[in-house]
C-alpha cells in the first residue's frame, strides 16, 4: 500500500499532517510506504523534506502538476491510499487519518 500526501512546505496544515502521518508509516503494523508530493521546486522545499526521508517515506517533486490533476487535488493537505494496484481506497484530509482508519483500510481486500 501508498500513502501519498499532497503537500506544501509553507503550510501549517500540510507539517501537521506529516507529523500525524509520518508515525503511523514508521509503525511495524502495516506494510504502507509514503510518498509526500510536491509542485515546488527542490530549492524550496527539498532541504525540509529531506529530512523526513527514510526506507518507507520518499519525496516527488511534482512540477507540473500531473499527479495533483490526475487525482483531482483540489485542496492540500490531502491524501490518498492506494493498493498495490494503485486504486484509490481512502483520500481526505491526511490530518485525520488514525490507526482505526488505517485498520479499516488495510483489511479491505
Amino acid at each position: 500500500y501508498t500513502c501519498y500526501l499532497f503537500y506544501h512546505s509553507e503550510s501549517e496544515l500540510c507539517k501537521k499532517a506529516l507529523s500525524k502521518i509520518k508515525p503511523l508509516i514508521e509503525s511495524a503494523e502495516w506494510e504502507l510506504g509514503l510518498v509526500i508530493v510536491t509542485k515546488e521546486e527542490y530549492e524550496d522545499a527539498g532541504v525540509t523534506l529531506t529530512e523526513h526521508l527514510d526506507d518507507r517515506i520518499g519525496v516527488a517533486f511534482d512540477l507540473q502538476g500531473r499527479a495533483f490533476r490526475s487525482l483531482e487535488v483540489n485542496f492540500i493537505p490531502f491524501c490518498v491510499i492506494c493498493d498495490r494496484k494503485r486504486r484509490a481506497l481512502w483520500c481526505g484530509n491526511g490530518a485525520t487519518l488514525t490507526n482505526s482508519v488505517l485498520d479499516k483500510i488495510l483489511t479491505i481486500k
